[in-house]
């Protein structure tokens, strides 16, 4: 409660503090100066705001033609919109009270001058008249000198009129004696005739449809209090609607002026004061009626009372007088009531009453649009008039609220049995949900049934494709045995038939292994380690180590450099498991050297595929030999899993490549081979690579240690 006095005294000596940082000072000149419009197009650029250089005569009306005897050092230079009160001259800050003409001249092209164009008027206080090239267009209400000679009136208004090539003048004369406000404090805007036409016609539309919703909703809240008349809350909704949609008629497009043009502009601003405070006391009692225990009648009252003193007032007397009146109207008669009500939204919303959080959202927006509007009419913002949207959004939620508790207190028994339907339908989607669940379990279950089907399909296949392969080595090794066991064979000969059948076992040992890692990579079960790797200092390190066996063969291994040279500071890298590659490339050298003759040589080396405008591309890592070669009709199916080219040796497993192929696959690289008969194979590796800046503290071991650093495990 502290906070809020210091709150309320706060924001009132704020409010009549001196404004002096925002009076606007201006002095007599020659008001030679003119607008100049002649780049404006109308159709292209759209409606403009003449907010200046307005020629301004103080307490003078002019008539167009009386400007010929005119000093040019009569006239002062200002801007709008401003209220006359922050205008300053000789320093000395002008009232709001009294009259002036303001003058503009401003020059149009040709194309400007060919169209009608419009004129629209917003706000003017409190009475004006309006000349165009020295015609007069009428205006709104009756300019006078005093109270007793002129009649206010003010509402939106479009002027049309046939423009100039070049020189135009536009001429206002502008007198209040009847509120607190007085000037040109609104934009004027000028524009093509129809979209002026068509921006006024979509104000006032918009206006109408918050006072038809507004209406609309009064009569639903009336309705549901006659339906059950215990609901007071729905009275004092209807009430407030009613009262805002007689409010909202008389602000923004104000079309309620033009609805009954008997109604005086001084009878108007009374009913916009005292809608106000019906609205206000309307929404205190409606608050009262949702969350009584929250609530605090006694200082409800206070308000009621203070708020009907204030009401009483604006009856009795004239809009100079209370208007004069309503900055600490706002802030010490309806500030207080707006922090009453959030407060008790507060509590209802930390008690988790039923609609309190809805309530206490919309309200707030309301109280946003409310203190928005303060800051307009005290000349802080330049534009107004949102509390209404902000308050038909409060009702809104307000209305939804008031529906849904009438629908429970009318409804409870329906309501029950909804709820009993309700928990059957819950139990039923349990029941649901719980089979979804055994479904999917299921599903899941006969999955990976599925995959132990394939696994055992691979295992099993495996089996059978190497099932020769394995019964030679184990055939011979029983005859030698079995002929050493009958002494068939000497003793002399029994050292040479047990290297046989050393070999033999050698063979099936190496068979027994590949036939393992090869289910393993089928099913899955083998995880790669993988590494970004330097892959060019790799690929040198492995033709080296790989060289020495090649020349104890008497065949020469080369490792060619590539063409594309890295500069210094970058590197090319290579995601890869270091060991599983290396399987691979010793495979390919194995072969190469198995099928190469003597004296022959292997070849190593690479190509580069990258984009000039990407640092991620391929590299092709070649193994190339010149050997006996592969016949083309082989060349399909050198990689399948025992399968040996015609005329070649059956001294390995014929599962080398297979495993080669797996491996390169979980690289996501491609492994192809091109051969011709008579001069030789080249096999080649394709694997993502990419070029990065060069890391000096990048790792990597000569005798097949983890090379480079952790860059993802698949």
């Amino acid at each position: 409660m502290r906070f809020a006095a210091w709150l309320l005294i706060g924001l009132l000596m704020w409010s009549y503090a001196p404004k002096m940082a925002w009076t606007t000072v201006i002095e007599p000149n020659d008001a030679s100066s003119k607008r100049d419009l002649q780049q404006w197009h109308p159709h292209k650029d759209g409606v403009i705001s003449l907010d200046g250089p307005w020629e301004f005569y103080w307490n003078r009306l002019i008539d167009p033609d009386d400007f010929d005897s005119i000093s040019p050092g009569e006239a002062s230079t200002v801007a709008i919109p401003a209220q006359w009160e922050s205008y300053a001259i000789h320093e000395q800050a002008l009232s709001n009270e009294g009259y002036a003409t303001y003058r503009m001249k401003f020059t149009l092209s040709d194309e400007a001058a060919l169209q009608p164009l419009g004129l629209y008027f917003n706000n003017v206080a409190s009475a004006y008249r309006l000349w165009v090239n020295g015609l007069l267009m009428n205006g709104n209400g009756t300019v006078g000198t005093d109270t007793m000679s002129m009649v206010p009136r003010s509402y939106p208004k479009v002027y049309f009129f046939l423009p100039r090539s070049g020189n135009n003048e536009i001429v206002i004369q502008v007198s209040n004696f009847s509120q607190r406000t007085g000037g040109i404090w609104e934009s004027i805007e000028l524009g093509e005739a129809d979209e002026l036409a068509s921006l006024h016609r979509n104000q006032v539309m918009v206006w109408g449809v918050v006072s038809g919703c507004l209406l609309v909703m009064a009569i639903f809240s009336v309705m549901l209090y006659l339906s059950r008349k215990q609901e007071h809350a729905a009275l004092w909704f209807g009430l407030i609607c009613l009262a805002i949609c007689a409010r909202s008629s008389l602000l923004g497009a104000s079309y309620a002026y033009v609805l009954f043009p008997a109604l005086s502009w001084e009878w108007g601003v009374k009913l916009e004061y005292l809608s106000e405070i019906v609205t206000i006391l309307s929404i205190g009692a409606f608050v009262n009626k949702q969350y009584p225990l929250e609530a605090n009648v006694r200082l409800f009252r206070l308000f009621v009372f203070a708020l009907a003193g204030f009401g009483a007032l604006v009856i009795v007397t004239t809009a100079k007088w209370y208007t004069q009146l309503m900055v600490p109207y706002v802030i010490l008669l309806l500030l207080p009531v707006f922090l009453y009500v959030m407060y008790t939204y507060i509590r209802a919303a930390i008690r988790h009453r039923i609609g309190s959080r809805a309530n206490m959202i919309g309200f707030f927006v309301f109280f946003a649009t409310v203190i928005h509007e303060i800051l307009y009419y005290t000349d802080f913002v330049p534009f107004g008039g949102s509390v209404s949207f902000g308050l038909l959004f409060f009702l809104i939620t307000q209305l939804l609220n008031v529906s849904l508790h009438f629908t429970r207190a009318v409804n409870q028994s329906e309501r029950l049995a909804a709820e009993l339907n309700s928990l059957i339908a819950s139990q039923e989607e349990t029941i649901k949900e719980r089979t979804t669940t055994l479904l999917t379990l299921n599903l899941q279950l006969e999955q990976g049934n599925q995959e132990l089907i394939r696994i055992e399909h691979v295992r099993s296949t495996l089996l059978s494709e190497v099932y020769h392969d394995l019964s030679t080595p184990i055939t011979a090794i029983k005859g030698f045995a079995k002929a050493m066991n009958n002494n068939v064979i000497s003793e002399a000969d029994a050292p040479q038939y047990a290297g046989r059948i050393y070999e033999r076992s050698l063979m099936l040992e190496k068979l027994i292994d590949n036939v393992v890692e090869l289910s393993q990579l089928q099913t899955g079960e083998i995880q790669l380690q993988m590494f970004e790797v330097p892959i060019l200092p790799f690929l040198r390190q492995l033709s080296q180590r790989y060289a020495a066996e090649s020349s104890a063969q008497g065949i020469e291994l080369i490792w060619e450099e590539p063409t594309l040279l890295l500069p210094p500071t970058k590197e090319l890298i290579v995601v890869l498991d270091h060991f599983r590659f290396e399987r691979v490339f010793a495979n390919l050298i194995s072969n190469a050297i198995k099928y190469t003759p003597g004296e022959g040589h292997i070849r190593v080396w690479t190509e580069l595929q990258f984009n000039e405008a990407s640092e991620d591309g391929y590299i092709v890592i070649h193994v190339t030999d010149h050997g006996i070669g592969i016949a083309e009709s082989d060349l399909p199916h050198i990689f399948k899993r025992n399968y040996r080219a015609h005329g070649q040796s059956r001294s390995g497993s014929g599962l080398g490549l297979a495993i080669c192929t797996e491996i390169i696959a979980h690289h996501h690289g491609v492994i192809d081979v091109r051969s011709t008969i008579g001069e030789g194979s080249d096999f080649s590796i394709i694997l993502a690579a990419k070029i990065r800046d060069y890391r000096a503290d990048t790792n990597y071991f000569a005798e097949g240690g983890e090379y480079g650093y952790n860059h993802s495990a698949s």
